[in-house]
């Protein structure tokens, strides 16, 4: 299986994004109270993504070789997860620090009085995480981050952390891909259903 590039081509210009956390509530016939257990299992990002239209086949073709390369659901591709850079800053932190696990993270290497605000993502091992405290990195450079959903595995002393134009590693969602062409070599891609690859 593997990760294919995205060509500037695809055009994605609308997508819906979905995270589904696992548990598993009940609750009482008796008192109407509820109980949540959390399940052990990861968090999942899930979208679906909306192609820009293309006029001419030459800028057709690349986007449409893009679609068969991904061979349904076998090969996997780094989905854009914000429609613009997230700062202008050339944020290129890494793990400061081996052993770490669960929602924070210590980063060195960042902008000093640079940092990203609540809701802002980032990606860490290819996983894309939901930022839940603003943070600014400190003179030397060091930050911790607190995030949503927890880290799957820990990263590697020194691992990149992308926050400028995070990603997700995404495959599709069926194994069935299409796309439309009209009058005026106007083509579209079918709206795709992509899934995140654990």
């Amino acid at each position: 299986m593997a990760i294919i590039l995205v060509p500037d081509a695809l055009a994605i210009r609308r997508v819906d994004w979905t995270l589904d956390r696992p548990a598993q509530v009940n609750r009482s016939d008796w008192t109407k109270r509820r109980q949540v257990v959390t399940q052990p299992g990861p968090s999942l990002w899930s979208a679906s993504a909306e192609m820009a239209v293309r006029i001419g086949t030459d800028d057709w073709l690349e986007a449409e070789a893009f679609l068969i390369d991904l061979e349904g659901q076998i090969n996997s591709f780094r989905m854009k997860a914000a429609a613009q850079p997230q700062t202008l800053l050339p944020l290129t932190p890494v793990v400061d620090g081996a052993g770490q696990f669960g929602r924070s993270l210590r980063l060195r290497g960042g902008i000093p009085g640079a940092g990203l605000k609540r809701g802002h993502k980032m990606t860490v091992n290819d996983q894309m995480v939901s930022i839940s405290a603003p943070f600014v990195f400190s003179a030397a450079g060091i930050a911790t981050v607190t995030f949503k959903p927890s880290l799957r595995l820990s990263p590697q002393n020194g691992a990149a952390v992308e926050m400028r134009e995070p990603t997700v590693l995404v495959s599709l969602a069926d194994s069935a891909i299409g796309w439309t062409e009209d009058l005026g070599e106007q083509f579209q891609a079918k709206t795709i259903q992509v899934e995140e690859v654990l």
